[in-house]
């Protein structure tokens, strides 16, 4: 020790090297490079990354893990540390100016569909379209018993539980106030490190997202993806460098150069970080600078903005909320579009949900406006890159925000109304040009290929029955015979299977003239059940029942509806599918069909229907109409001169005939219709209707005609086509 502490002893040891200091990457950049090897992996490994969406999910199950908690910990710490005084001050003031960004920020979402491409495309049948959601705003909205609310993640109402607690709280004593304040800072400090610890996952989280991402999507599936992209970021740097600082030029004393300026160090950490909670000092701090510069600082103006910022970071902002324009792009995306009558009650919905954040809002918002959940996924892809701009975005709202709802409550506000029209105009003139623009791009980069009809033209049935297709009936000439059909076909080792090309999706050829479909897949089951080989035989509604009668045809396929009229000419097996009745008619006019009644006042209009028995049904129930009988559906489909009005189909069958031709659309009137569809067997046969019978129930046992009706009706399809291009197999033909 005394060599060391005396300067005079020469060390005789050299000094020890100083410690090498290690090298970490921070958050974000490991989330990049996360999300940059998920995509190289998907490229490289193709479809065998399917597997890696099973951890995708469980990570965007975490991310939602402590979101609702959060919200209402920090609503109602927020605004229960309020003073009273202030507090109403505030509210008459802030709450005008949040209100303002609020209806600016739907203005932007509503427009954000300009950009996306017209394409005309249907989309197979999804069950949602039979589920009639009744909203019940009384228990969307108000909290009749908070836990179940919060069981359900019913948002809006947690959220106005959280709001009505928090105001309640501001009138509670100092003292014993502080006590419930410092409990829900902890909580909410609690919540927060239980965030971060999910968010630290990202990197993986991230990876296997988009490994699975760009390993199964099609080219064509990322190009619509970047459509969501590029509108997104188009509209975050027309708000951030434009409209927004120009608001407060017009409204308050600051100007335009002074407000970008200011905020230029809080907007560029943002952006780099994508974490809006770490810059609010800095905000706090350059609002602060910018009034006194002004000459304006006092303690008033320091108080408002000590309060507003962090009071309203927990208030959706115009980044938030300019996500929800995902949930009109997945509607465009898969064909299911969010229509002008929805959006009043999307805007009511997307503001409240949006108190739980994101991750919460765009599930719940998916659901309510029918759109498949699956595609809130993509947007987990896409949150890396737009979550930048979005921080980047909310950065700037909220302190503009600040800046305006500051000057409001001290008297600093001053309304150049000119310049607000003026502002007005050239906004709007320069978001719709160039939203515009961006849809001209994107159409020339997507090209027309419609995603729906090629998956349905090119489905494929995998057996390995052997099938004979037989274009003309008369081709066959079945021999008689007094034994019981189901003997007959045993013994010749044969099913003569009759069908209608034309009954999409149950029978139908696809692009490679194969004969496919629901109920053609169905029938090779039972072939290879029992080891028997296959003969189609195409029949027509006027020959149809003669043909089972002689033995041409063992038995008929075509989605064939159950009906009383068809119980007493033919025996019919147990039904195989719930169907539900549909209307078939143009987009534009899908709203004149919306129930039974509105059709029946229709004087004169003209519905086809295929089966002439089905369209006397159908006289009688509609009795105004004028109901057409036709062979087939493509009569309806491909008229030129306009002879009908809408056609009747099924709603799984008329989704299908909807890709073949998009500019039709399936509505469903109220009340619904439910039926079933069989397959048609001749009359006294007991045995086969028997055998039959049995042989379906054990279908739907074993999963067969779940996973039928997944790949046909909902067209869910995997590994269907040849695998898509990837370095592993089509470079360095690792594998087959």
């Amino acid at each position: 020790m005394n060599e060391i502490a005396s300067p005079n002893v020469k060390r005789t040891e050299e000094a020890a090297p100083p410690k090498k200091r290690k090298f970490r990457l921070n958050l974000s950049t490991r989330i990049v490079i996360g999300l940059a090897l998920g995509i190289a992996c998907g490229i490289f490994f193709g479809e065998s990354c399917a597997w890696l969406g099973i951890i995708g999910r469980a990570y965007v199950g975490l991310l939602q893990m402590s979101i609702l908690p959060y919200m209402m910990v920090s609503l109602i710490g927020g605004i229960g540390s309020l003073i009273a005084t202030k507090a109403i001050r505030l509210a008459l003031t802030a709450g005008v100016v949040l209100l303002g960004s609020w209806i600016l920020a739907f203005v932007c979402v509503f427009l954000a569909p300009l950009a996306y491409p017209i394409v005309e495309a249907g989309s197979f049948f999804s069950p949602s379209m039979t589920e009639v959601k009744e909203i019940d705003f009384i228990n969307l909205y108000i909290p009749i018993n908070p836990f179940r609310s919060m069981a359900e993640t019913v948002v809006p109402a947690v959220a106005v539980f959280s709001v009505v607690v928090g105001i309640a709280l501001i009138g509670i004593e100092a003292d014993k106030k502080k006590i419930m304040l410092d409990l829900l800072s902890v909580a909410s400090m609690v919540l927060t490190r239980v965030a971060v610890l999910v968010v630290r996952l990202a990197p993986f989280g991230l990876f296997a997202i988009a490994a699975n991402a760009a390993g199964t999507m099609t080219i064509q599936e990322l190009g619509r993806l970047q459509v969501y992209i590029g509108s997104f970021i188009l509209l975050t740097l027309l708000l951030t460098f434009f409209i927004m600082p120009a608001m407060v030029a017009i409204l308050t004393p600051f100007r335009f150069g002074d407000v970008l300026r200011a905020c230029r160090s809080a907007m560029l950490t943002g952006f780099v970080t994508g974490n809006l909670f770490i810059v609010l000092p800095l905000l706090i701090e350059n609002g602060k600078t910018l009034f006194e510069r002004a000459g304006l600082r006092n303690d008033d103006t320091d108080s408002y903005i000590e309060v507003l910022i962090p009071v309203s970071f927990n208030f959706p902002n115009l980044g938030k909320l300019l996500t929800l324009a995902f949930v009109l792009f997945a509607g465009w995306y898969t064909g299911n579009q969010v229509t002008l009558a929805d959006y009043p009650n999307f805007s009511i919905l997307g503001l409240f949900s949006l108190f739980g954040g994101v991750d919460l809002a765009l599930p719940f918002l998916l659901d309510q406006m029918r759109i498949p959940s699956d595609t809130y996924q993509l947007y987990v892809v896409t949150g890396v890159v737009n979550g930048w701009f979005a921080t980047l975005l909310a950065t700037m709202n909220l302190f503009a925000f600040t800046l305006i709802a500051t000057s409001a409550a001290t008297g600093n506000l001053k309304i150049k109304v000119r310049q607000c029209v003026i502002l007005a105009v050239s906004g709007s003139v320069l978001t719709v040009a160039v939203l515009l623009g961006a849809r001209a791009g994107f159409s020339s980069i997507m090209g027309n290929s419609d995603l729906a009809q090629e998956t349905l033209m090119q489905m494929q049935v995998k057996s390995e029955v052997e099938a004979d297709v037989l274009r003309v009936a008369h081709e066959i000439d079945p021999a008689e015979s007094e034994l019981p059909r189901l003997e007959q076909i045993l013994e010749r080792k044969v099913l003569r299977v009759g069908y209608h090309p034309e009954m999409y999706p149950f029978c139908f050829f696809n692009d490679e003239d194969q004969l496919v479909g629901y109920d053609v897949a169905l029938m090779h089951e039972l072939a290879a059940t029992l080891d028997l080989r296959l003969e189609f035989i195409p029949w027509t509604y006027e020959t149809r029942d003669e043909q089972l009668k002689s033995g041409q045809i063992d038995l008929a396929i075509g989605g064939l509806m159950v009906t009383a009229e068809r119980l007493a000419r033919l025996s019919l097996s147990e039904p195989y599918m719930s169907i539900t009745a549909a209307i078939v008619i143009e987009d534009h006019r899908r709203d004149e069909v919306a129930r039974w009644e509105d059709i029946r006042q229709k004087n004169g209009f003209r519905i086809a229907t295929t089966g002439r028995r089905l369209s006397e049904n159908v006289k009688r129930h509609l009795p105004e109409a004028n109901v057409v009988y036709v062979n087939s559906p493509r009569e309806f489909f491909e008229q030129s001169d306009k002879p009908f009005d809408a056609i009747l189909m099924t709603a799984e069958g008329g989704s299908a005939y909807t890709i073949l031709y998009p500019r039709y659309d399936v509505a469903i009137p109220q009340p619904q219709f439910k039926g079933h569809v069989a397959f048609a067997l001749p009359l006294n046969e007991p045995e086969l209707e028997k055998f039959l019978n049995a042989w379906l129930k054990l279908q739907q046992t074993n999963g067969t005609l779940d996973r039928l009706y997944s790949k046909w009706i909902v067209g869910q399809v995997k590994n269907e086509k040849s695998p898509r291009w990837c370095v592993m197999r089509d470079v360095l033909h690792w594998v087959e």
